[in-house]
């Protein structure tokens, strides 16, 4: 390549910054594209991205998230991504529910229905188990009153998330791309005219580029490095509670065809179909969980896996916990009598108002930030890394530059995270492996990632 090209230097190997790095090395207007993390090994564990799945669907309010998340959609559907987008189809219940939810529901599904013809309505109990089913009369579907109302997308379903990454990290190194691992990044270097020219790690080592893309996810706003660099309170590190059973062989057989399944009923709950391990997830997306400096307590941290380990207990509230299994009960009361394989807690980077922080620096031009994926930007992966490089390159279409600026107000409220309220996490409330397990110990973070 030719050395006026400009380089590239991205923090952080999530989602957001491998999109990045592929789209930059694809355009072939870019030098070396260097992209270095924390984690000793890629994807990193603890990452929102590394994970066994994500919901894939385009059920927005939100016209422009609408629109991208089809067009994410109709490239998750290239045979690039086989055996790693599975399209299950999605449904939602709620369109009942008195208030904000209800109403917002029935709105989705009105953007839904423009982009999707196949999508209906649900009216009647029999349709909501013929679908939930999967067409199986052998899955157990708990029977809905009359008068609960939803709705139906064929379009739309699940990514393997790991193998998403994984997926990207092929073609960083396909073209000719640098990952680095074991590079903890801690300070930025500025030039003599106050930019950014590089970063420091924490073995001592610098990292230089032209450009400098920071992409560090759920860590981005309590980085005392970035203090003025992103707003203070504009996004905060949010844990988000997972469980996950084990089906049998049968059960998997039975259940394979069920698609996603979404409450919008203000409870944030959705579980997934069976993975190829015959891993079944079930998750809440609230406001989720806070610790008192910000940093997300995850499997990488020792002291948190020390403390798991000596006091016998999960990753997740027990009040969580509890809040997930009566959920799926409501839809599959087989699986919610099952015991617990692994919990986990997911680490958002939550943004004020639910949009993305994709922006150049206001005071510093050779520094870009990518983060703030507020819990929806994975659906986006096949295309988000193109929408960073636009910006990148002023070309982003101005009303969705002006969305995800990084200078907006940090007073906004997410609409979708309407009458939910974060609570501080305890760690004397977590949930006890008796609890979870009926006779057997229930797997650590760190075993049941893959």
């Amino acid at each position: 390549m030719s050395s006026s090209k400009p380089t590239v230097l991205i923090i952080g190997a999530g989602e957001l910054g491998a999109s990045t790095a592929v789209s930059l090395l694809r355009s072939g207007k870019y030098g070396k594209v260097t992209v270095i993390d924390r984690a000793e090994t890629l994807p990193a564990l603890d990452a929102a991205s590394c994970d066994i799945n994500k919901v894939v669907r385009f059920d927005y309010i939100d016209e422009d998230y609408a629109l991208l998340a089809k067009k994410a959609i109709d490239e998750w559907n290239k045979p690039e991504w086989k055996g790693i987008y599975h399209q299950s189809g999605v449904v939602v219940r709620g369109l009942h529910v008195k208030g904000h939810h209800g109403e917002s529901g029935m709105k989705t599904y009105k953007n839904v229905k423009s982009q999707e013809p196949k999508a209906h309505l649900i009216n009647s109990p029999q349709e909501f188990i013929d679908i939930l089913s999967g067409g199986n009369s052998n899955v157990k579907v708990k029977t809905p009153s009359e008068e609960v109302r939803g709705y139906y997308n064929p379009t739309g379903g699940w990514a393997n998330a790991t193998a998403a990454v994984e997926k990207l990290y092929e073609w960083i190194r396909e073209l000719k791309g640098e990952l680095i691992p074991k590079a903890e990044f801690t300070s930025l270097i500025f030039s003599d005219n106050s930019d950014v020219i590089g970063v420091k790690v924490k073995d001592g080592r610098e990292f230089k580029a032209d450009k400098i893309i920071l992409s560090l996810g759920s860590w981005s706003g309590s980085h005392p490095s970035l203090k003025g660099i992103i707003p203070e309170n504009l996004i905060t590190a949010t844990g988000q509670t997972i469980c996950a059973i084990q089906l049998s062989p049968e059960q998997m057989k039975r259940y394979k065809d069920i698609p996603v399944s979404m409450h919008h009923d203000g409870s944030g709950y959705y579980s997934f179909p069976p993975n190829e391990q015959g891993i079944v997830k079930f998750a809440l997306h609230a406001a989720g969980y806070v610790t008192e400096n910000g940093i997300p307590r995850t499997a990488t941290d020792p002291k948190a896996v020390a403390y798991t380990n000596d006091k016998a207990v999960g990753w997740i509230p027990r009040d969580s916990y509890t809040k997930l299994k009566e959920q799926l009960g409501i839809v599959y009361p087989e699986l919610a009598q099952m015991p617990i394989a692994f919990t986990r807690m997911c680490w958002y980077s939550d943004v004020v108002d639910g949009n993305w922080v994709i922006d150049v620096s206001p005071e510093y031009p050779s520094l870009v930030i990518a983060t703030g994926g507020a819990g929806h930007a994975f659906k986006f992966l096949p295309i988000i890394g193109d929408l960073i490089r636009s910006r990148i390159e002023g070309t982003l279409e101005p009303h969705l530059a002006q969305k995800w600026r990084v200078t907006r107000d940090s007073s906004y409220v997410d609409p979708a995270r309407k009458d939910m309220i974060r609570r501080p996490l305890k760690l004397g409330e977590l949930v006890t492996e008796q609890e979870l397990l009926s006779d057997s110990i229930v797997e650590t973070e760190r075993s049941s990632r893959s």
